[in-house]
């Protein structure tokens, strides 16, 4: 096959397998093969050029189809995601034929280093993992469990690594080489498969459900602000207007979803959560609003989880909260996002993850894009948590991106999560990452998601343990490899 369409098959399935709306699992697989391919067979300047150019156009595409093209903080990560990601093709051609038997170990090992290296570096989470393609892959997703998503990762890596040696050089050079890798891929998908059916979530569930106002509320609340002349984005704006007239414009919203409470509490919900951020309150409100929400959990017996943001007299005027009120109306946590977006201008909050014990077993919250944090998620692990509350407020585009990563959040933690998004796609999952419901809040005009999770007893998780130790290894070796290879030259050894 001729180096251009090696490239070009890659590029192509690149672009089908990165995090969109519409991604191919599949495909996740076979791009790296044709990548290998393309960099062992062209000059090195031209693999470091064009396999970073696919990598490249690849983050760019994502980045458009989520919105994100416009963040200049944004691009310039991904940016540099592709360079990280350029050396592991780098490191294969250079690397590995001279690493003798550990030679197919070379890319997985170098990837997973610059995946990880991304996420010390940048701060942008866990983004760009190839392993989070995998999230509706039951047995292969229990790896997580151990090794976080990045071993999801290293075990896409190297089947492209083998596939590639195997092109390269033959079956009969490599046989014993391929047979190892098969055999191991095939434990760890039985080792998988073993877990989800003897280590099954508990059969004690609770009901939670999920709301969002209607769109007769958005709409109201909207017409208000304007005409009122205030842009509810614009925090310093709203607090410096007159309080009576945007408390009523705020109002709509808020009534809508204490009206929603009920209803689900009536229907049977005993928890009820808001989305981040769709109920907006000024800080002479909350109060008032906390106090009728306690009531209404006190009187139906559930917890409320409350999200919303709230306007302050001092700078940045925002806060992002989200707030438990427990079934004798008092308030249990109040918590701050911990990781505002770029987009948002606010002050973090002190990254604590709030708990709260429960007849469901122990609850604790965080707020949107801190699940895609995992080490923020870990606390939650580290305080016995068998619930995890997520209110989310997505956009177009980015639902699919954020609900694949609750995934991996539950089963490398051990907890049922359920995840609210409004302008987003909501999510409950178990702690083994099947995903008992769904909604997509663009199909209907009022978004609810009613799920029956699986809480106590919490499932313990090496990877909630240990945490990123696979990552670290990874890395380790990634730094490592050049000496080895080294050693071997002056040694004679091939």
């Amino acid at each position: 096959m001729k180096p251009r369409l090696l490239w070009w098959l890659g590029t192509t399935l690149l672009l089908l397998s990165v995090h969109t709306d519409w991604n191919v699992p599949l495909a996740a697989w076979v791009f790296p093969v044709f990548l290998l391919r393309y960099a062992r067979q062209v000059p090195v300047r031209r693999a470091i050029l064009f396999v970073g150019l696919s990598l490249l156009i690849g983050q760019l595409f994502w980045l458009g189809a989520t919105g994100l093209a416009f963040v200049l903080s944004a691009l310039l990560a991904f940016t540099l995601l592709a360079v990280l990601q350029t050396t592991a093709f780098l490191a294969d051609r250079l690397i590995a034929d001279r690493a003798g038997p550990l030679k197919t170990l070379v890319f997985p090992a170098t990837l997973v280093a610059a995946e990880y290296l991304f996420t010390l570096v940048t701060g942008f989470g866990d983004f760009g993992a190839l392993g989070s393609t995998q999230s509706g892959n039951l047995p292969l997703l229990q790896t997580a469990s151990v090794t976080g998503v990045y071993g999801l990762t290293f075990v896409l890596a190297w089947f492209a690594s083998v596939v590639n040696t195997v092109w390269a050089e033959g079956w009969p050079r490599v046989k014993r080489t391929a047979l190892v890798h098969a055999c191991v891929l095939g434990l760890v998908f039985l080792a998988g498969g073993a877990r989800l059916l003897f280590d099954a979530p508990t059969t004690q569930t609770v009901r939670i459900a999920g709301i969002s106002p209607s769109t007769a509320a958005d709409t109201a609340s909207t017409d208000a602000l304007e005409r009122i002349g205030v842009k509810y984005w614009r925090a310093q704006e709203v607090v410096a207007a007159d309080p009576v007239a945007v408390g009523a414009a705020l109002a709509p919203v808020t009534e809508d979803l204490v009206t929603r409470t009920r209803q689900q509490a009536s229907a049977g919900a005993k928890i009820v959560i808001w989305p981040e951020t769709h109920a907006s309150v000024l800080e002479r409100d909350q109060a008032e609003l906390l106090k009728r929400v306690g009531a209404e959990a006190k009187q139906a017996g559930i917890h409320v989880g409350l999200a919303y943001a709230l306007y302050t007299a001092q700078a940045p005027y925002i806060r992002n909260l989200a707030v438990l009120v427990g079934p004798t109306g008092e308030v249990l946590w109040t918590y701050d996002k911990t990781h505002p977006t770029p987009m948002e201008p606010m002050k973090p909050g002190p990254g604590v993850v709030p708990t709260a014990d429960s007849p469901y077993g122990r609850l604790a919250t965080v707020i949107c894009y801190d699940a895609d944090y995992p080490g923020l998620m870990r606390q939650a692990a580290d305080k016995e948590t068998s619930l995890m509350l997520v209110p989310a407020n997505d956009w177009q585009g980015f639902g699919s991106l954020h609900s694949e990563k609750a995934v991996f959040r539950a089963v490398e933690n051990g907890y049922s999560l359920f995840r609210h998004s409004t302008h987003g796609i909501s999510t409950a999952v178990d702690n083994q990452g099947r995903v008992l419901g769904k909604a997509d809040y663009f199909r209907t005009d009022q978004q609810t998601l009613v799920a029956d999770l699986p809480v106590q007893p919490r499932t313990q998780t090496v990877y909630a343990r240990v945490g990123d130790v696979f990552a670290w290894l990874c890395l380790a070796v990634a730094a490592l490899c050049p000496l080895w290879t080294l050693q071997r030259k002056r040694t004679g050894k091939r």
